[in-house]
């Protein structure tokens, strides 16, 4: 069918839900909300509803892969506001980001596809989950992904819903990324073919996997698991309502313990205080993320007791771990003034340059807008670099390729970006937009450091109080400080290869080596990946370590038909970019649930 008159995407309103029963509802439609929801609604005997915040959003730009990166255009899906005062990073706010559209934050994000290692998985395991080993999650993997070229291996798929691809150097746009690959080689890091490999070395540079198809259009799991066509089909079971605020989950309480009956819900933007509701047959599934979902928790009543008594809420189960355990890996940029043609920035200076690369992506899809900014990335394990200077010690990585996967751990990523790396905007605007810009950004992989989700109000559009926790714990700072001057180096390294690397424009005090400098500027320049994760963390609900929320079917302790499914559950964050992991964690909670509903006597499901 002819594009311009093709139907359009089946979003339901909150009025045509309302005093409905279905078997599972989800909340959220986010990256994981989708998957659950196009998994539950195969079978066209289960009634399945997907209550959403945002809109479907199901146009044609939205798929454009520079395009739909953009987190400060409106018209994606992003929504933002501001943390709590950072205490550690000079009492900053930092700027926090969402996706309010179904798909989630996989309609927004940079698009890339990394798993983590087997030692990732295997350390869940070693602490009391053995179900979500590397062997046991590789499956899902394994089941949602067709990539296109990658070659066949027992560790990739070819057949699944959600397609990514990795794209080959002679395709890369700016020659900043070959200048930086040329450089980590002759630092003595190894080439990793591909990063998803259980046998993938921990320190070593990647070509990355990114959610991209043929036609060069992001695949996010709204396209991937409930495209047009598939919700259109499934309209008899499934029902994805739009615009919806959730309230709360309503339970009862009898002798055995607590069930949620019900979902309580209004129309997002609506003056009227009118609420809807929907009865739950079998269960609620939670994909809100890592800072929805701890936030719903509380305004059911779940959570820790003090805290929703402080906001006037009846205390339905005293679960202390809700909102706790927040990670996020903290992100570093240096960043250097370069000539205009080797930057992103050459392209928004020119609305004649703009406008040829559009056309090139409209006919003959190549070009700028259509491959994603961030194609590659070093990975690093901090014990590799020596403490002084931050470079690689002789015959150390040589070492590490001789010991077994498991034991194999980055702790630092190392981004280059042919654009700002920063994430103070209007700084963006006002100094930078008119000049090239190259940045390296440090992520920090595997923070020890934690925060907090805490509600601002018992109001559900309220936005939560987040405190991000950054550098609360030393050996993060420590961390970052060798990840800086890991990022000097490769910065000097790159002006020797001739590359013309202007000036400074994010970088330590003149004392560059000089500690005392280089905390003030990771105080100035810490900042979120937006990779929020472990705030609803997967742990007995007495966990000496922390107090754990869901169990290892991802059930809320004490409330056996909720379960959470998205980033928060993790027990603790993986050293990678969380989408795909998310997908794995939704794929395994829907065969989970199908699994446990097709042992049920006959006399349950009726």
């Amino acid at each position: 069918m002819w594009w311009p008159i093709r139907p359009q995407y089946p979003e339901r309103r909150v009025e045509d839900v309302d005093k409905h029963a279905y078997d599972y509802v989800v909340i959220g439609g986010g990256t994981a909300g989708c998957v659950v929801a196009s998994r539950l609604s195969e079978d066209p005997n289960t009634s399945v509803l997907l209550l959403e915040r945002g809109i479907a959003n199901n146009t044609w730009m939205s798929r454009i892969p520079l395009v739909s990166t953009n987190i400060f255009s409106p018209d994606m899906g992003a929504t933002s506001w501001y943390s709590e005062p950072l205490k550690h990073c000079d009492d900053r706010r930092v700027q926090l980001f969402r996706g309010d559209v179904l798909g989630g934050t996989s309609r927004i994000n940079g698009m890339i596809y990394t798993r983590g290692s087997v030692g990732d998985y295997d350390t869940w395991a070693s602490t009391g989950h053995p179900d979500w080993a590397y062997e046991k999650v590789l499956p899902y993997f394994v089941k949602a992904e067709t990539t296109m070229n990658r070659p066949k291996s027992f560790y990739r798929g070819d057949s699944g819903l959600w397609i990514n691809q990795v794209f080959d150097p002679s395709t890369w746009l700016f020659e900043v990324y070959h200048v930086f690959q040329r450089c980590v080689q002759a630092m003595g890091f190894s080439v990793i073919d591909d990063i998803a490999s259980p046998e993938a070395l921990c320190d070593g540079f990647s070509t990355l996997d990114a959610i991209v198809d043929a036609n060069r259009q992001r695949v996010s799991t709204m396209d991937a698991y409930l495209p047009l066509e598939t919700a259109l089909k499934r309209a008899g079971n499934l029902t994805i309502c739009t615009n919806a605020l959730v309230h709360r989950i309503q339970c009862s309480t009898d002798e055995v313990g607590h069930r949620a009956e019900r979902v309580l819900f209004q129309k997002v933007g609506r003056a009227s205080d009118q609420l809807f509701s929907v009865d739950v047959k079998k269960e609620v599934i939670v994909s809100s993320g890592a800072i929805g979902s701890p936030q719903l928790l509380m305004l059911s009543g779940i959570g820790p007791r003090q805290h929703l008594e402080q906001h006037g809420l009846e205390v339905l189960h005293d679960l202390p771990g809700v909102g706790f355990e927040l990670s996020d890996h903290v992100g570093i940029p240096v960043a250097w003034e370069v000539p205009m043609t080797a930057s992103l920035t050459h392209l928004m200076s020119s609305p004649f340059k703009g406008a040829v690369e559009f056309l090139k992506y409209i006919f003959f899809r190549k070009g700028i807008f259509s491959l994603p900014i961030h194609v590659l990335s070093l990975f690093v394990s901090s014990p590799s670099l020596d403490d002084e200077k931050a470079r690689p010690i002789a015959g150390m990585m040589d070492q590490k390729k001789g010991i077994s996967s498991k034991l194999r751990l980055s702790d630092l990523e190392i981004i280059p970006l042919a654009t700002s790396g920063m994430d103070d905007f209007e700084e963006y605007q006002r100094c930078f937009s008119k000049i090239g810009v190259f940045s390296l950004l440090a992520s920090v992989l595997r923070p020890q450091s934690r925060g907090t989700v805490r509600l601002a109000s018992s109001d559900p559009s309220d936005r939560p109080k987040i405190d991000l926790g950054f550098l609360s714990d030393p050996m993060d700072f420590a961390l970052a400080r060798k990840a800086v001057r890991l990022l000097l180096n490769l910065g000097e390294a790159m002006k020797a290869q001739g590359f013309p690397l202007l000036r400074g424009i994010s970088v330590p005090d003149q004392d560059r080596s000089g500690q005392d400098g280089i905390d003030r500027f990771i105080r100035h320049r810490a900042r979120t990946l937006y990779h929020y994760s472990g705030t609803c963390r997967m742990a007995s609900e007495f966990d000496s370590q922390a107090p754990g929320v869901v169990d290892d079917s991802l059930r809320v302790h004490g409330i056996p038909n909720v379960r959470v499914c998205d980033a928060s559950i993790f027990p603790q964050i993986l050293a990678c970019h969380l989408m795909a992991p998310v997908v794995m964690v939704a794929e395994k909670c829907a065969s989970m649930i199908k699994g446990e509903a097709a042992k049920e006597p006959l006399s349950k499901q009726l």
